[in-house]
């Protein structure tokens, strides 16, 4: 037992001490991260239990481990925090002792291994996304010196840059956060990984900032990056059916180191402004922020008196009379003025959202086929959800 324990401890890595422990024992084992991901397993370890454990591991975040009856699985804590998961297919009861306290020994072992590697990671990541976060916000003097202090992170900063924002639509509770977003991140880089070269991506408080260049010619505009994002997205959710649902901006594409900072401001306006069309799981372009983009600098007082003044006598109807006027004239202005989608969307018919639009012209006195009255009330339209938004 001793010499097992010290061919144990004299293995400097993970996959050597699984393989040092089957060696002793004959346990076939595999060991997951705490994002689910494969980091060492023996030669005889059944693939079909290896898909079950990564299949139920929301059970396995909450120590349930009845589905995997047959087995043993050992959670693998460090500091009270969980870093994965060490299985073995023989069940502890049927163990020597001997077998299982030195399976037990290299649960422990994993445990530090895996903290460890995650402590020098976030070394790692902070001194990178600290040089992330100074060209994110111009904290800089020189782009030259920028473009070649890139080269050590193999960053490309000499190229154009797209700058994508990503975040979650809902609050997250705080147990979770962390994890929630690691598994965002994670799910991003491993998509955008297959189409990009490079692609460099941050954490930034509650958000994921992603940037990759563009080496194509011409450059991809922003309709073809909002396309692939929403490829991405459809893959993400596919992967990981269980994760929050989350928003994306996307900023212009600037040529310059100097100007990245820009096409973040961009991003993030974007995703913040497009919420107001689409609460959730929505993918916004800034160029396509059209009005929003102007009506954003104004202050809330003032686009509700504006609101109030083009809209107030439609509001009180509704109020008076129980009706969805205002309702049906949003929905036919974010359906860009087709009847056939607004009619969808409320549920009714064609020649009934006619009778409405009539009956929101002789409550309000104009006429809606008269271009600068289409306009005022579209921007009224506009500033009420950002009021609603602001309050």
């Amino acid at each position: 037992m001793e010499k097992d324990k010290e061919e144990l401890w004299q293995a400097g890595d993970i996959a050597g001490k699984i393989l040092a422990v089957h060696r002793c024992t004959g346990l076939e084992m595999v060991l997951l991260d705490r994002l689910g991901e494969l980091r060492g397993i023996t030669p005889g370890f059944p693939m079909e239990k290896l898909s079950l454990l990564r299949l139920k591991r929301q059970a396995l975040l909450q120590n349930d481990f009845r589905p995997f009856e047959g087995g043993t699985v050992l959670s693998l804590v460090q500091n009270s925090q969980p870093w994965g998961w060490l299985a073995t297919e023989s069940v502890q009861a049927r163990m020597e002792k001997a077998t299982w306290l030195l399976f037990w020994e290299l649960g422990q072992q994993l445990a530090f291994l895996l903290w460890h590697e995650q402590e020098l990671q976030v070394m790692v990541r902070q001194h990178r996304e600290q040089f992330l976060y100074d060209i994110l916000y111009h904290n800089f003097s020189s782009s030259e010196e920028v473009v070649q202090l890139g080269k050590t992170w193999n960053m490309r900063l000499d190229r154009p840059h797209h700058v994508v924002v990503v975040e979650f639509d809902r609050p997250l509770q705080g147990d979770k956060r962390d994890l929630l977003l690691a598994e965002l991140d994670k799910e991003w880089m491993r998509v955008l990984s297959m189409r990009f070269v490079q692609p460099m991506l941050m954490l930034l408080r509650m958000q994921l900032v992603i940037l990759f260049p563009d080496d194509s010619t011409p450059p991809r505009s922003q309709g073809d990056v909002a396309k692939i994002m929403a490829e991405s997205m459809a893959d993400i959710k596919g992967a990981f059916p269980t994760i929050p649902p989350f928003s994306v901006g996307i900023g212009r594409l600037h040529y310059a180191v100097a100007e990245i900072c820009r096409s973040f401001q961009e991003a993030r306006q974007a995703l913040s402004l497009g919420r107001f069309r689409q609460p959730e799981n929505g993918i916004t372009c800034y160029d396509d922020l059209g009005v929003l983009k102007l009506l954003s600098h104004i202050r809330a007082e003032e686009l509700d008196d504006f609101a109030q003044e083009a809209l107030g006598v439609l509001m009180n109807y509704d109020n008076v009379n129980g009706t969805e006027l205002l309702k049906t004239l949003e929905i036919y202005f974010q359906e860009n003025e087709s009847l056939t989608q607004a009619a969808e969307r409320l549920f009714i018919h064609a020649n009934t959202l006619r009778n409405r639009l009539k009956k929101i012209e002789s409550v309000l006195g104009v006429n809606l086929n008269q271009a600068d009255v289409r306009v005022r009330f579209y921007v009224a339209c506009q500033a009420l959800r950002i009021v609603r938004h602001s309050m």
